[in-house]
């Protein structure tokens, strides 16, 4: 039997995945993203993934061997490169707030709307474009110095084959990348003048971009000569294995950001359809995505800290408990659940959140749940969002990530947006996915479809709830009309 590899490189933590050839798992490790003061070291980041595939592949039975590997990582964060391959500065995280900056001169120098049509974009600092010009900026001796812009991804299969290369899926969080050309843009490059040289050949997600060299192999213990296969944007790996490929299915993924991703069969690119929500490139050749997100996970880390003394999952798990027990509507109270502003739909960097109509008689739990039905009227709203700009209805969620190890928040979801919800087999499907474009790539699959055929298993089938879902339309028209209200309000000291 083939064994494919997946590594996804995360936020918290780097996983590695071996999948057979019918697209089930074989073996998994994880690790710890490490991360110092704030920032991430490449070399730091290589060993640990170097390391994670070497302890997967000894996990392997028998005398079966790794036919292919692909990488799959959060999208932004990157690493300047100089001519033989080294890194020249730390690793600025994807949500670093340093580069806010670069905004004003986004602003004085192109419109947003023309950005968009471009990039896909909404005008964010997160994006790499920004991180560059810090770097020109706050690093010019390393800056001057650099050859290449490699993201997280990216960087690792340069590692394991010494090929610069990046994934269109990757390239499209840049916010420098053509999405209709899908191409670097040559009027944003101009713009920024930022150099040519820094920007790598960009390839579809499924494609072979190198093998392992003799290095690599002996620091993962692949065989020199494996093949390297181009993966891709975390979220976007995580919705091939997720089968979510066609328009009418969306991806809920959940992890410190909650995704709504829908697949499209051609780019959205007016920003007065997408509300801030981003369009790019998908996993699946000739596929385009719309996806919004908010800080679900997040929210309800903070809320383990402030309530339940820590953020651990023990702690949360029994916090979720608790606020299964408060009824419905949490005895009239409400959350805004915008803690960290709100990227998209609303676009709003600036809003904040609130517990609205707070009396002596609400408890722990209220609060609690007031909090989670905030964030799943969050996510219908940008749900709605999605079905505008589309013009097509959602008629399932495919839930993945780390929220969907709290059944009770799936079936809250289901019944307030009206749609069922399905989580599939696999956890790991972010590194499932990058080990399916592994499959891809070496012909063990036909086809993305073939692929998904093979792999993808559900788990549960969260149903919604008829009069629940009937009772929350009623809420949700009153959450709806608290976000405009709030504006209107300043709570800033000055």
């Amino acid at each position: 039997m083939d064994i494919l590899l997946g590594l996804d490189l995360g936020t918290t933590n780097i996983k590695a995945l071996a999948i057979g050839s019918d697209g089930h798992p074989v073996a998994g490790v994880s690790a710890p993203t490490p991360e110092s003061n704030g920032e991430y070291d490449a070399e730091a980041l290589w060993g640990v993934s170097a390391r994670l595939i070497r302890e997967v592949g000894e996990k392997i039975p028998g005398e079966h061997h790794v036919a292919a590997l692909a990488v799959a990582s959060m999208g932004e964060a990157g690493v300047l490169l100089d001519a033989d391959g080294q890194p020249l500065a730390p690793i600025i995280p994807w949500y670093d707030k340093r580069t806010l900056a670069a905004l004003d001169w986004w602003r004085a120098h192109i419109s947003e709307a023309d950005l968009y049509r471009i990039t896909g974009l909404s005008l964010r600092h997160i994006y790499s474009a920004c991180k560059l010009l810090w770097y020109c900026d706050n690093a010019p001796q390393s800056f001057s110095r650099a050859l290449t812009w490699l993201c997280l991804a990216d960087w690792i299969t340069f590692r394991l084959t010494g090929v610069r290369s990046m994934s269109y899926s990757i390239a499209c969080r840049t916010m420098l990348f053509d999405v209709r050309q899908r191409a670097w843009s040559a009027e944003l490059l101009c713009l920024t003048n930022l150099p040519a040289r820094l920007f790598p050949s960009v390839f579809p997600s499924g494609q072979v971009v190198g093998a392992v060299t003799r290095d690599a192999a002996y620091a993962t213990g692949l065989r020199e000569g494996t093949p390297i296969v181009v993966g891709g944007h975390d979220h976007i790996c995580a919705a091939l294995a997720a089968g979510v490929v066609e328009p009418g299915r969306v991806l809920d993924s959940s992890g410190t950001v909650e995704a709504i991703m829908v697949p499209l069969t051609q780019p959205v690119l007016d920003p007065a359809r997408t509300g801030g929500m981003s369009c790019g490139c998908h996993t699946m050749r000739d596929r385009y995505y719309l996806i919004g997100g908010m800080m679900s996970g997040g929210v309800v880390d903070w809320l383990g800290r402030m309530l339940g003394g820590n953020d651990s999952p023990q702690s949360i798990a029994r916090l979720m408990e608790e606020a299964a027990a408060s009824p419905l509507g949490a005895n009239g109270l409400w959350f805004e659940p915008y803690l960290d502003g709100a990227a998209s739909r609303p676009r709003d960097p600036e809003a904040w959140g609130a517990w609205l109509g707070l009396r002596l008689h609400h408890t722990r739990a209220d609060l609690l749940r007031a909090a989670m039905e905030g964030l799943s009227f969050g996510i219908r709203y940008l749900s709605e969002g999605i079905q505008q700009a589309t013009q097509s209805p959602i008629h399932e969620l495919r839930a993945v990530g780390g929220g969907t190890r709290n059944a009770w928040w799936q079936q809250l979801k289901a019944d307030v947006l009206g749609v069922p919800i399905e989580t599939p087999a696999v956890s790991d499907v972010t590194a499932q996915g990058a080990a399916l474009l592994a499959g891809i790539g070496i012909g063990l699959f036909a086809n993305e479809a073939d692929a998904i055929a093979c792999a993808y298993r559900p788990a549960i089938r969260y149903h919604v709830d008829d009069e629940k879902h009937a009772r929350y339309n009623a809420a949700y028209r009153a959450y709806c009309a608290l976000y405009p209200a709030l504006k209107t309000v300043s709570l800033k000291a000055g």
